[in-house]
């Protein structure tokens, strides 16, 4: 079966964000940046490298995000990124969800961010899991 692949994901960012936006996924999550496609006359993107993927943002009119939308992250060490969060006077909410580090943020324009500790294995790319073994928790 030909499975798609997911080949970015774009969140919006006011016009004059990206040194904010710098600081925010470049210092405080550690996201590298990528050199942004090069246009004059096209908004302004910055574009950070996710694993097999990337996150850009792009400078536009600003109309808001809808408040259950969100970007969910694997990261290896979600304690020291939530340390990162708090030491940068950002707004978190973290957690313990069956053994599994979990926390909640918004970068500088209002984008939600669920941070997931990532496991040795991501789950989604093993072949030896069925859905009878997932846990739903509620």
């Amino acid at each position: 079966m030909n499975q798609p692949l997911l080949d970015h994901v774009q969140l919006p960012m006011p016009p004059g964000g990206a040194e904010r936006a710098r600081d925010f996924y470049a210092r405080v999550l550690g996201l590298r940046e990528l050199a942004s496609p090069g246009d004059a006359d096209a908004p302004r993107v910055l574009r950070f490298v996710l694993d097999g993927t990337t996150l850009d943002l792009r400078e536009g009119p600003y109309t808001g995000v809808a408040p259950q939308a969100h970007l969910a992250l694997q990261l290896r060490d979600v304690p020291a990124v939530v340390a990162r969060l708090r030491a940068a006077g950002r707004p978190v909410d973290a957690w313990t969800l069956d053994e599994t580090g979990r926390a909640v943020t918004e970068d500088p324009f209002g984008n939600r961010l669920e941070l997931i500790s990532r496991p040795a294995e991501p789950l989604l790319y093993r072949k030896d899991h069925h859905v009878t073994q997932l846990r739903i928790s509620v």
